[in-house]
């Protein structure tokens, strides 16, 4: 019989799992947006100062090749697509001939020049004894060979000043003394590209300015300027593409959009807005044009999932005193069957009273995936080694509590129109000491995504494959236990000896295997199933030595097996706008048998077997209609419905005669519905 009953339920549960995967995948692809993932092509770099190793603050460019500006190394090398070494400029970068002081952002055109920001300081025409600089931003422009052969100013540099100005002194390259002028943001960071007739575009943000330059150095034009409105852009803009028709798009990162202008610096369209829903950003940091004309926009958003401890799946496993004569009320066998099927934890939350309250609303705006995750020793800065050793405790405890915890990140596409196409998901699995900490880096025209490790800088080329179940994005895991009690009780009744009346021996053990497993489809799709199994005995030999025919042995086996599974869908991730919708289900098959036997049949056959099961579903569908309107439904089949288990009980007589026949079998359906408004 408890073969039996597992096959079914275990039958149920995998058919279950199919019906639900397959109805989420078919809801993905019936959508007109596609979601892909991403795969592992190859890893290069590492740490260092030359021959493709690099420092921490790195700019990728793509041009056939892979061109990387070094800040702290103050040098460039061009790899080859695998990331083997080819070039580096300049070759010796300790030599005092080096141009480079802070080299950053860097673009390469068709014909192979570099083009890469930086900082330099520049001698004013016609100053001499001594001399005066004024230290600038700058663009380099260096060959394909390594050759420099111009530097772009977006700032005027040879105009003497008209007022006077605080200097410091200085040496100059002949080691005479000269002086230096560095105004508010000489050093600000710039961002470049180049289009297809290799005129170079730079992005002066903090200035609100784009400089267009002709391919002879000479500034063709400049337009653009700080605001939120038309052909406006924040002052922390984050990243400038050209299309191959000579659109010029920005990543207006303050103003959580995309800003998009004609190669005349005519303003066209910007598309997007702060959130996160598809066509939303949090902070646009990173944009790429496709050779087709597609959009690439990497943004800041990062959703996250975690699971911590240890979750407790209450089955409806039968106690012992269940078993006999114990019957629990309908009330306390209804909130059992709630517990089974919505555990107290993650998606299967629920109140006390089975009801979704308002303050479990309002929490939600606190608890929400999306929401952003205090990881309280990442982020603070520590002036001590015994801060330092406080955060990494706090951080092995925080791990050894949580089962799961990772971060998905998105890359979205978009048409050269700002119509948003579709989107790339990747995750980070903040468990695992490896790849912890891996961090974006960059797109190419390919559309291969760069992530690095910030611990050994390796750097890490993926491509995208499209939606495949891939066990990297599965979470799992599995707790089993054991429990056994032995007792032994001796009694004596009222007389003037001490010799045993009665001799109780009792043995229990219970056996329970839990298993959970999730999975994220997409930063929005969820889906988690909780599978416990138990299986329980008891054994007892009840003796009575004075009136030997009284005794019995009681043998009692339960086995049951619980299911719950719950999909989660975030149908408006923003956190003031946020609305979630969760299908879940729940299954509990159980079986009981109870034998009490005499134990000296020559003298009383008398003995009685109980068999009983058990199987309830209960679905539930929990809906964020608007933001503020919670709509609750509950389907259950208890069956039983008033006792723990439905049981056929069979009497025999000291003659071993069956006298008598028992029968319990109850089962109830129940619907329930809530609708639930916050004003």
């Amino acid at each position: 019989m408890n073969k039996i009953i597992l096959t079914k339920s275990f039958q149920f549960s995998i058919l279950l799992l199919l019906t639900i995967t397959f109805l989420f995948q078919n809801t993905i692809f019936s959508s007109a947006f596609a979601v892909d993932f991403i795969k592992l092509e190859r890893e290069f770099s590492g740490k260092g100062s030359s021959q493709g190793a690099f420092s921490k603050d790195i700019h990728l460019a793509f041009k056939q090749n892979i061109y990387v500006s070094d800040t702290e190394n103050r040098l460039i090398q061009k790899l080859s697509p695998s990331g083997e070494f080819l070039l580096q400029i300049p070759a010796d970068p300790e030599s005092i001939d080096n141009i480079l002081r802070k080299p950053g952002h860097l673009a390469v055109d068709d014909m192979g020049n570099i083009y890469v920001a930086d900082v330099t300081a520049h001698h004013i025409a016609e100053t001499a004894n001594p001399k005066i600089y004024i230290f600038a931003p700058c663009v380099h422009k260096f060959s394909p060979t390594g050759e420099f052969l111009d530097t772009y100013f977006v700032d005027p540099v040879n105009q003497k000043p008209g007022v006077v100005l605080l200097t410091k002194p200085m040496i100059d390259e002949n080691g005479k003394t000269a002086w230096g002028i560095q105004s508010t943001g000489h050093d600000r960071s710039l961002r470049v590209a180049v289009n297809t007739q290799n005129q170079l575009y730079v992005l002066d943000a903090k200035q609100g300015r784009i400089h267009k330059f002709g391919v002879d150095g000479k500034r063709l034009l400049t337009f653009g300027r700080y605001g939120a409105g038309d052909g406006e852009f924040d002052r922390d803009a984050a990243d400038i593409a050209i299309d191959a028709r000579g659109n010029v798009f920005v990543a207006d990162t303050g103003n959580h959009r995309i800003v998009k202008f004609n190669g005349d610096g005519k303003f066209v369209q910007s598309f997007g807005r702060k959130g996160r829903d598809n066509g939303e950003f949090v902070k646009p940091m990173v944009l790429v044009t496709l050779p087709k004309g597609e959009i690439l926009v990497k943004d800041a958003s990062r959703f996250r999932r975690k699971v911590g401890g240890l979750p407790e799946v209450i089955a409806l496993s039968p106690t012992l005193t269940q078993l006999t004569e114990s019957t629990p009320g309908q009330a306390d066998l209804g909130n059992t069957i709630t517990d089974a099927t919505r555990p107290q934890y993650g998606p299967f939350a629920q109140n006390a009273t089975g009801k979704v309250d308002t303050a479990s609303l309002n929490r939600r705006l606190r608890l929400l995936e999306e929401a952003e995750y205090r990881r309280y020793y990442d982020d603070n800065d520590y002036d001590n080694e015994e801060k330092e050793e406080l955060s990494e405790e706090l951080k092995r405890a925080d791990i050894r509590l949580t089962l799961f915890h990772n971060v998905i990140s998105r890359v979205q596409k978009f048409d050269n129109n700002g119509r948003y196409i579709g989107r790339i998901i990747y995750e980070t699995d903040q468990l695992s000491e490896e790849k912890h900490d891996l961090t974006f880096l960059d797109l190419d025209p390919s559309g291969y995504l760069y992530l690095r490790d910030t611990s050994d800088f390796t750097i890490a080329q993926y491509s995208v494959t499209g939606f495949t179940v891939k066990p990297s994005h599965m979470n799992g895991f599995y707790s089993t236990r054991v429990a056994n009690f032995s007792n032994n009780y001796l009694e004596d009744y009222e007389d003037i000896d001490f010799s045993t009346d009665v001799q109780d021996e009792l043995n229990q053990l219970e056996l329970k295997n839990l298993f959970g497993w999730t999975y994220s489809l997409s930063e929005r799709w969820h889906l988690t199933f909780l599978d416990e199994l138990t299986y329980s005995e008891q054994d007892e030999r009840y003796t009575t030595p004075a009136k030997i025919e009284d005794s019995f042995d009681f043998e009692t086996q339960a086995l049951e097996n619980a299911f719950a599974v719950n999909l989660k869908y975030i149908t408006n991730p923003n956190p003031y706008r946020y609305k979630e919708l969760n299908l879940s289900v729940g299954r509990v098959d159980g079986t009981s048998d109870l034998t009490q036997d005499a134990l000296f049949p020559d003298l009383n056959k008398q003995h009685r077997v109980d068999s009983g099961d058990a199987n309830s579903t209960v679905i539930e569908l929990n809906w964020d209609i608007w933001s503020r309107t919670n709509l609750w439904l509950r389907y259950a089949d208890l069956n039983p419905a008033e006792t723990s288990r439905n049981f056929i009980r069979r009497f025999y007589d000291v003659s071993g005669d069956l006298y008598e026949v028992f029968g319990s079998r109850n089962q109830a359906r129940q619907f329930l519905g809530e609708l639930t408004i916050k004003f």
